[in-house]
């Protein structure tokens, strides 16, 4: 890739990990890279390859094309979803139940009101 491509992959890569509300941190433990991987590849220092761009985009819950679009990031109608299951990634087994206890009782919470 040539290097403008690498940062203007690089920035799109921070603008969909934004909107998909994750820390540098958290996307690198989802996709098994280093923050300083990640902070690379969105500085423009590093090309990710496309292995590893399809693991990105998976994570971000987006297109792997959506790394190449020059159009801004719009949010999609569901972040908020989004950002939950990206967070619930990151919880172990056992706290992914205590989170799936916690939504039941604010859903029944919610039917009382």
């Amino acid at each position: 890739m040539s290097k403008r491509v690498v940062q203007h992959v690089g920035k799109r890569i921070k603008q969909l990990r934004e909107a998909a509300q994750l820390t540098q941190s958290e996307l690198a433990l989802l996709s098994l890279k280093s923050v300083e991987t990640i902070s690379n590849f969105e500085r423009g220092k590093t090309a990710p390859s496309l292995i590893t761009l399809d693991s990105l985009a998976t994570h971000l819950g987006v297109n792997i094309t959506e790394f190449f679009d020059v159009s801004p990031v719009k949010a999609d109608a569901n972040p908020i979803e989004r950002a939950i299951r990206n967070k619930a990634l990151l919880l172990s087994d056992k706290d992914r139940e205590l989170l799936i206890g916690i939504a039941d009782l604010m859903i029944a919470r919610a039917k009382n009101k």
